[in-house]
């Protein structure tokens, strides 16, 4: 990436790709080059697609994917079998718990359960993808309504200090709970 900053405003008509192409950037970038830690706050979170590996221009990077739209979990437990510590910050409302759990047992049942963390925010409105070379923030859950149906706003920040400011702001969610 040789830009330090992308800012999208995406509406039902217009820039609809270019939020998932960014996405798709950040998740190859981090499955190529996995990071110790990647961030997924969010105050809503489904098992949105990620990657468009219908082509099977994704393959490479898990041969089990197949050629077809490639979901935000089987990134996650990717990341998590290369040693990346999955942590989410969402709302404990039936659906976030939900997708929480179907991913606890996904990684449980490979294993790789004690690398996701999962933290719950009553009051949570910041949304965040965070990575150790990307920080993806604005306006956007990580939903099909995030992606698709709703105008949203989003900014993606390459720069490292924007990064390591994130990182301080999202681990402080981190030292809340540790009492």
């Amino acid at each position: 990436m040789n830009f330090k900053s992308r800012r999208i405003f995406k509406t039902t008509t217009s820039s609809q790709q270019e939020i998932r192409e960014l996405l798709q950037l950040i998740f190859v970038s981090e499955v190529v080059s996995p990071g110790e830690r990647v961030w997924l706050v969010t105050p809503w979170i489904s098992n949105v697609p990620i990657l468009d590996n219908r082509s099977g221009l994704f393959s490479s990077l898990d041969p089990n994917w197949g050629q077809r739209l490639i979901r935000l979990n089987e990134i996650l437990m990717r990341l998590a079998e290369f040693g990346t510590e999955v942590v989410i910050v969402t709302r404990p409302d039936d659906h976030c718990r939900t997708y929480v759990q179907i991913l606890r047992e996904e990684l449980e049942s490979m294993g790789l359960g004690a690398r996701l963390v999962v933290l719950w925010r009553e009051e949570l409105h910041t949304k965040g993808v965070l990575t150790e070379r990307a920080l993806l923030t604005g306006s956007m859950n990580l939903t099909n309504n995030g992606l698709d149906l709703l105008d949203e706003q989003v900014t993606l920040d390459t720069d490292a200090t924007d990064i390591a400011q994130g990182r301080i702001n999202f681990e402080s969610y981190l030292a809340e709970n540790l009492w």
